[in-house]
């Protein structure tokens, strides 16, 4: 063995080293492990059972369709394959809903007061016209919008199910070692604290990569998924899921009591799911407190994230929101390995 490669064994080995022991010890905690992947299957659930009772256990409509006569009979055929009573042209007095296509957009208007079923619809629509989903809009006869909560909420969900991996599979499990005194050992070697850090990631990332994963099975399920752009997805992923790292390392780099901290990092997804926007609508709230939200960091990843997964437009450019998380957590990494106490009584 040459001199080049035992030195470079002597410097990669005790990081390797520090992300084994990091993820025996991640898995050796098993409260730790279901605490986190909870929240992110608790609001998974709660949503999708929302959407279903909302929006998914209503009657079959009466369906006419107008716009471009031959497209029109395409959809009435594909809605007549599925057993939806369709018809090309004017509604009449059995119609509960109507379709209005158009060269790239679509209109679906529903009846009231009790407005029939108009997921399967807006699918129809997708799959014969190409029309993508974000242009499709749906309304009641009063004007007001129709809501799939599901998609509205995958990217909330997604992110409150990173956060607690970021903050609870992080945080908690620092202090932890600090409490028992495992850390103090650590700091009498040459381990810098920074590398301390970066050894805690590998298997926390994993982790939130499957929880993509699942996002990304029921996108691609659902048909959510045609104006993903899966570069853009993975930028988006990598630099909020860094962002969201930096600050549970932050949070854990001086903490000293794990009970407080494990409350902390149990609050903070709920409070990302509240000022989503899509849980809440954003108009119960006072203007500078809507504007205040758009200066969150998770905020940033939300909409980064909503842009593909809900076809929604951010409120500003995703090359910005993208400088931003990339910028926030490079600068709150830095300052938490400035920060990080190895021991309780360090100064």
């Amino acid at each position: 063995m040459n001199t080049s490669s035992v030195q470079s064994r002597r410097s990669t080995s005790p990081l390797k080293q520090l992300i084994l022991t990091s993820s025996r010890e991640l898995f050796r905690n098993v409260k730790t492990i279901i605490a986190m992947l909870f929240m992110f299957f608790f609001f998974l659930l709660i949503i999708g059972g929302i959407n279903i009772a909302i929006n998914e256990s209503r009657v079959s409509p009466i369906v006419s369709v107008t716009g471009s006569s031959q497209l029109s009979e395409e959809l009435v055929s594909a809605l007549d394959e599925q057993g939806i009573v369709a018809a090309s042209g004017a509604p009449d007095s059995s119609t509960t809903a109507q379709i209005t296509l158009s060269n790239d957009s679509s209109t679906v208007v529903l009846s009231t007061p009790h407005p029939p079923a108009w997921m399967p619809l807006v699918k129809a629509v997708h799959s014969v016209t190409g029309i993508q989903t974000s242009n499709i809009t749906v309304i009641d006869a009063d004007g007001s919008p129709e809501v799939d909560l599901l998609r509205a909420n995958l990217s909330t969900v997604f992110i409150a199910g990173l956060m607690a991996i970021a903050f609870m599979g992080t945080s908690v499990p620092l202090v932890a070692l600090r409490q028992r005194g495992t850390l103090r050992l650590l700091g009498t070697t040459p381990v810098s604290r920074l590398a301390f850090i970066v050894s805690q990631t590998p298997v926390r990332f994993a982790l939130g990569v499957a929880e993509g994963v699942i996002i990304l099975g029921i996108a691609v399920s659902q048909g959510y998924t045609e104006s993903v752009n899966s570069l853009q997805l993975g930028v988006t992923f990598v630099l909020g899921l860094a962002m969201l790292f930096a600050f549970g390392y932050l949070l854990g780099s001086r903490a000293k009591n794990t009970d407080l901290i494990t409350q902390i990092t149990g609050f903070l997804p709920v409070i990302v799911l509240f000022t989503s926007g899509t849980v809440l609508p954003p108009g119960i709230y006072p203007p500078f407190i809507s504007t205040a939200i758009d200066f969150i960091p998770s905020t940033w990843f939300m909409q980064a994230m909503s842009s593909d997964l809900a076809g929604t437009t951010p409120f500003t450019s995703i090359y910005l929101l993208w400088a931003l998380m990339a910028g926030v957590g490079v600068a709150v990494a830095l300052l938490a390995a400035r920060l990080f106490k190895w021991d309780q009584g360090d100064l």
